[in-house]
């Protein structure tokens, strides 16, 4: 304890002349077979429990917690397809496996924290509700912030309970959504490295959910979302 104490902090080891109390600490590292059954959901320590050495267990919670509360607004306040919130274990357990797993190795000792523990690189490629490409970016990544025309960065445009149609760098031509669907906000900028050139449809929890070079397909992939149809404009 003496010579552990002197390699870590600033005290010697001659600083250290009692232990008054100690305790046994044993991790647990656990993940739920399944996030849904039936009407029952689990998110957060209920579905994955990790190590305290990754410090990754709150910030996958919260991601379950936005991934699953949007698709419920969706269902219940807007007609989406109950199927899409199948999609919530679909793309959150293989994230929490993910995780479970980095935030053991560092606590063994065989991987440094890194920017794989920011988890700002994680997606949802292999996710039901991945379709498209367009410029740098594939449907189920993370959208990048950036700068917009007129002063305002992106991530001030995605913030909200919104879906939003960001077109960047092009001047084709956009839908116009009937009724509420969830709120759509349709949003045109200039050219952003960070997206190239194409349209995108982000999802109220910051994930591309559709990308494009044009509208054509769009109006094909957004019922399961639970919005409205699209019109030309």
């Amino acid at each position: 304890m003496r010579a552990l104490v002197a390699a870590r902090t600033h005290l010697t080891a001659g600083d250290i002349t009692e232990v008054r109390w100690s305790s046994d600490f044993r991790p647990r590292a656990a993940l739920a077979d399944r996030f849904r059954d039936g009407r029952v959901y689990l998110a957060g320590d209920a579905a994955h429990v990790h190590s305290p050495a990754g410090g990754q267990g709150l910030n996958t919670s919260v991601q379950d917690a936005y991934n699953l509360g949007w698709k419920l607004g969706q269902v219940l306040r807007h007609g989406a397809p109950v199927s899409l919130l199948d999609s919530y274990e679909q793309e959150r357990r293989p994230v929490a496996a993910y995780m479970l797993g980095l935030s053991t190795r560092i606590h063994r000792g065989e991987q440094e924290r890194g920017a794989a523990a920011q988890q700002l690189g994680l997606g949802y490629h292999e996710g039901p509700l991945s379709v498209g490409r367009a410029g740098a970016l594939h449907s189920g990544d993370r959208a990048p912030d950036g700068p917009t025309t007129g002063g305002r960065r992106l991530f001030d445009v995605f913030r909200g309970p919104h879906f939003t149609l960001l077109a960047v760098g092009t001047d084709t031509g956009l839908p116009a959504f009937d009724g509420d669907g969830g709120q759509v906000l349709v949003h045109r900028t200039g050219a952003c490295e960070a997206y190239g050139k194409g349209l995108f449809l982000v999802r109220p929890d910051g994930y591309i959910g559709w990308a494009g070079e044009d509208a054509s397909e769009l109006a094909r992939h957004v019922p399961r979302f639970g919005l409205a149809p699209v019109t030309p404009c």
